[in-house]
């Protein structure tokens, strides 16, 4: 038992070793484990002697990574998530286990375990990726879903693969006679299983979380969500199909509970814990003899499955539609051999399918292709480029980006929208309200068919190739509106579209402060950064509870803006400047101004209201019914309805309308 904890103890030990050089090095934090497990296990320095209760360990961490995946996997996540799921997730996930098993018989392998193979090889690593999507932000943008998905339809696909090696291992023995009968029982073990699962998820689970949570005890909920997971992965297992298949039922089953967010807060930090022992185990496992012996034919595997895999899922992209440098990254995301694919490849061997040779070879690409993953995302940009001059991938991508042209609209779009989710679907509201001609850019193609079912005039395509802009007449839009989650796309949009339109209001919804510097050294005229609107919106209205003076707020919004321009809410004064007129004038203003029915300057005339007399405001033009009245003569009378645009100076307020 001291053995064992000491152990523990120098894994953890060289676990936090592990993260902390990656850190540093910008590495996922999966590969330092999976080198220090090859350090520290029976075939290096021999530090660690348990080997076989690590495993175990590091199984229950398996069984708890696939309980949460089934935990944050939920039906209205899939359909959210359809085109990207159905279409990217199948092509990725057969198209490779289909390239893969053909190529495998040439190396004497029997035609089922090649097929097995292949489907195992097709699994990429949901730990790395994930994490390389997160610490760059990119989780949320059209690339990122489509990895995203394409990962969920991994992870759910591994079920029925490891469920295939028993009746694959039967075809495969001596006449082959009994892969009929493994396929019946296995078929009727899967719709056993799915009746128990159908049972827990309507009557069983439900009942037992709401007696757990009227008790209001952490301690009692964490209890049950362990039972739960290890009660129905047990089930599984005693039905002669896997834990793995179990946990992520019991997962599945919680997710569509009103409990699942909490259950995967309590379960989070289990399973990472457990999954850092699973990769250590996995570098145990390692045998640099056969790694030493074989590595000739070692690299080769590694260099045929890091040339498919990228080639494969870059085309699932393109098939859903993503750019060429979108659908590259996303290959190259998804090109290494993943975590999954060494429980699928246990369950074979478990299975009498395969045996450790073919452990160990899938083991050698496993760890071969992590340690390639960073330099195959840092190369995407420098292959898009050259495979974009390539001819046939001009013409590929050209039918990819074919548009149908716009509506014909009376004149080219005043406000472009680049982007078409919150923010975008709000801005195109208001200016269809305001009869302000507007376009959207979208590349979300569930977006862009929402947007042509409410006859908003759009454009699919990625906004930051000038083809797109053009396409949508950016050159000619006085003010274009970027508001996407993708920060390293917005950077590229506004380089683009700056170029085109020289004289356009550009406004960028950012996430943080630190992107509105260089947004704006790039063209952006205006960035709104979320954390500091978020924190100004917070502290007004909490001051505002405390009775604090609005004068008083607005001195300390000012104060908290600090160098950044100022960018005033609720339709106050800059929100509302005419940025068109490119009126650059010390301590001076431009507004529109609309007047209302209640207004005091309506049935006046312009020399009569005295506004530059009373308030230093001059009448630039009225737009009345649609028509313009430029530079207006003091005789002019003003009528409700009218829209005034002035100069004024900066800290005027219009509250005459």
């Amino acid at each position: 038992m001291q053995s064992l904890l000491l152990d523990l103890v120098l894994i953890f030990g060289l676990s936090v070793l592990a993260a902390v050089v990656c850190h540093r090095l910008r590495l996922p934090s999966a590969i330092g484990l999976l080198l220090a497990g090859v350090v520290a296990g029976p075939q290096a320095l021999q530090l660690v002697r348990n080997v076989h209760e690590i495993e175990l360990l590091a199984e229950i961490g398996v069984v708890l990574l696939l309980f949460v995946i089934g935990l944050e996997m939920s039906i209205a996540d899939l359909g959210r998530l359809k085109r990207f799921f159905l279409i990217g997730g199948s092509s990725q996930f057969f198209g490779t286990a289909a390239v893969i098993a053909l190529l495998l018989p040439l190396t004497g392998l029997q035609v089922q375990q090649s097929l097995y193979l292949g489907f195992a090889a097709a699994l990429s690593s949901t730990a790395i990726v994930l994490r390389a999507l997160q610490d760059k932000g990119e989780l949320e943008t059209p690339k990122g879903r489509s990895i995203l998905s394409v990962l969920i339809y991994q992870d759910i696909g591994v079920v029925p693969v490891m469920l295939m090696a028993p009746m694959l291992a039967g075809s495969a023995g001596p006449g082959g006679g009994g892969g009929v009968t493994a396929l019946g029982v296995l078929l009727l073990k899967v719709l056993l299983v799915g009746l128990l699962g159908y049972a827990a998820y309507r009557w069983i689970v439900p009942t037992v979380l709401e007696r757990i949570t009227r008790t209001r005890s952490s301690e009692a909920f964490l209890l049950g969500v362990f039972m739960l997971c290890i009660g129905i992965a047990v089930l599984t297992q005693s039905l002669g199909l896997s834990l793995a298949l179990g946990a992520f039922l019991a997962g599945f089953i919680l997710s569509e509970s009103e409990y699942s967010h909490q259950a995967v807060a309590v379960m989070l930090p289990f399973r990472d814990v457990l999954m850092s022992l699973f990769f250590i185990s996995i570098g145990m496992l390692l045998d640099l003899n056969y790694l030493m012996e074989h590595l000739g034919v070692m690299l080769l595997l590694t260099l045929g499955v890091l040339l498919i895999k990228p080639l494969v899922a870059a085309a699932a992209s393109l098939a859903v539609g993503l750019p060429l440098a979108q659908s590259v990254y996303a290959g190259m995301a998804l090109g290494q051999v993943g975590e999954f694919s060494l429980v699928a490849t246990k369950a074979g061997v478990s299975a009498g399918l395969l045996s450790q040779n073919h452990f160990q070879a899938v083991l050698v690409v496993l760890v071969l292709s992590m340690l390639a993953t960073p330099l195959m995302l840092q190369a995407s940009p420098v292959v898009s480029r050259v495979l974009g001059r390539s001819t046939v991938v001009r013409r590929i991508e050209r039918r990819v980006a074919a548009q149908p042209p716009l509506p014909e609209t009376p004149a080219a779009p005043r406000v472009l929208i680049i982007g078409f989710g919150v923010t975008g679907r709000n801005l195109a509201k208001t200016c269809q309200a305001c009869d302000v001609p507007f376009a959207v850019v979208e590349l979300n193609t569930a977006l862009v068919r929402e947007a042509r079912s409410q006859d908003i005039p759009v454009v699919y395509g990625d906004a930051s190739q000038s083809a797109i802009l053009d396409l949508a007449q950016a050159s000619r839009a006085r003010a274009i509106v970027v508001v996407i989650d993708d920060a390293a796309a917005a950077r590229r949009i506004v380089e683009v579209a700056r170029r085109m339109a020289p004289d356009a209001y550009i406004l960028v919804r950012s996430r943080y402060l630190r992107e509105v510097e260089p947004l704006t050294q790039l063209g952006a005229d205006e960035v709104i950064a979320d954390e500091l609107e978020v924190s100004i919106e917070v502290f007004s209205r909490v001051l505002s509870r405390m009775l604090v003076p609005r004068e008083s707020i607005k001195a300390l919004i000012g104060e908290v803006r600090g160098s950044w321009r100022r960018m005033a809410r609720n339709l106050a004064a800059e929100a509302t400047q005419v940025n068109d007129l490119r009126v650059v004038l010390p301590q001076l203003a431009t507004h529109s101004l609309a007047l209302s029915g209640n207004s005091s300057l309506a049935g006046q005339t312009i020399a009569q209201s005295q506004l530059r007399e009373q308030h230093g405001v001059t009448v630039l033009a009225v737009q009345r019914n649609g028509q313009t009245i430029a530079n207006p003569r003091g005789d002019v009378q003003l009528l409700a309805g009218d829209v005034l645009f002035v100069i004024s100076p900066e800290d005027w307020e219009p509250a005459l309308a």
